[in-house]
């Protein structure tokens, strides 16, 4: 009898595991959600935006993603090209006005149109909600609900299984304040859409620009209510604050800077693609890949950013160290997650613990 309740046990197991497998391994790796902007330097009007950049970026590792995002119908989306995306259709496409001071690249913005809508959890597909990793770039505090992505609930199999989603928050848009004339201002302490959007999994971008008005012990405070918490320094790289570390330095990658513009963004992007891949270095990826954005002219950008990570990121590396990176889900990934996924599983858990004479192997050790 309690032989024949373990071979159902198996079975049920193997039958789980199946499942599991399948699920993971055409599960979505990354949701981008943010505005498409319209950026004009020098009078001149370019496509720009967070989301933008994180898409040049996820084209350039190879990562299909899927992405939601607002633009009126005449946005330019070649950006987008091979990415799953679906559009908010506004009346205007978010647009900045960039200006610069004379001494030299300090930047002021000024907002000269919004989109009509904010971005919530609505607009997202069902399938593409359950990605692996999601990454958030508002550049407004009205852009999307932040808070809304980071505590979303779970279906059931994502809670049996233990799934933990990854959250990156380029928060730069949520330190922002605009006045009547659309002038845009940081804010002197963390915002509440901020705060509202840290948890355990969440990992926070921002430069120094947003966070060296902030009182000395803030950043170590907030990373204890985080993953981590993450602030670009420009040319001096950038500095890593975790609850159990402490601070850490991201090295730059010393190049000739051209122009600095998605450069953030482009070191979010590729950190959180490195920490999916369980890199062991993912600031050391991030840097070296802001640091091909930053050699890049405006007028070529996003698009050209991909074409300088792809120009030296593909010869570097065999398919195989790549294969990670196909279209819905890549085997090496997929693979790694489900590993560790089964061991933390109560499937693995309680047959181990009361069937131990069956011998799981490889799916539970």
């Amino acid at each position: 009898m309690l032989a024949r309740l373990g071979k159902a046990t198996l079975a049920a197991a193997a039958t789980f595991l199946v499942a599991l497998l399948l699920t993971e391994f055409y599960r979505t790796p990354v949701l981008l959600v943010g505005n498409l902007t319209i950026d004009i330097v020098d009078k001149k009007r370019a496509l720009g935006g967070a989301i933008s950049y994180a898409a040049a970026v996820a084209t350039a590792f190879g990562v299909k993603s899927c992405i939601v995002t607002a633009a009126s119908s005449d946005a330019n989306l070649t950006v987008f090209d091979g990415h799953e995306l679906h559009i908010v259709s506004t009346e205007d496409t978010l647009t900045f006005e960039h200006t610069y001071t004379w001494w030299g690249n300090h930047r002021k913005l000024r907002v000269t149109a919004q989109p009509n809508v904010s971005l919530t959890l609505e607009h997202v597909p069902h399938h593409c909600r359950r990605a692996k990793t999601i990454l958030l770039g508002p550049l407004t505090p009205t852009d999307l609900d932040a808070a809304a992505f980071v505590h979303q609930e779970h279906g059931w199999w994502d809670r049996l299984v233990g799934f933990k989603q990854n959250i990156g928050f380029m928060a730069q848009g949520e330190q922002r304040v605009l006045d009547k004339a659309g002038r845009v201002y940081p804010f002197k302490d963390p915002s509440q859409h901020v705060l509202d959007a840290l948890s355990a999994r969440t990992s926070v971008f921002l430069s120094d620009v947003e966070t060296d008005s902030w009182p000395p012990d803030t950043l170590q405070q907030l990373a204890a209510q985080s993953d981590r918490w993450l602030v670009t320094r420009g040319e001096f790289g950038a500095h890593e604050f975790t609850a159990d570390k402490g601070m850490s330095l991201v090295e730059p990658v010393k190049v000739t800077a051209v122009d600095t513009n998605g450069a953030g963004d482009t070191f979010a992007t590729a950190y959180m693609i490195a920490l999916a891949a369980r890199d062991s270095n993912p600031g050391q990826k991030a840097s070296w890949a802001a640091s091909r954005a930053v050699q890049q002219p405006q007028s070529c950008k996003p698009h050209c950013v991909t074409e300088a990570i792809q120009r030296e990121l593909w010869p570097a590396r065999t398919w195989q160290k790549l294969h990670w990176l196909r279209g819905n889900a890549t085997q090496t990934l997929s693979l790694q997650y489900l590993h560790q996924t089964l061991q933390q599983s109560p499937v693995c858990q309680y047959t181990k613990h009361h069937f131990s004479w069956y011998n799981l192997g490889w799916l539970c050790s």
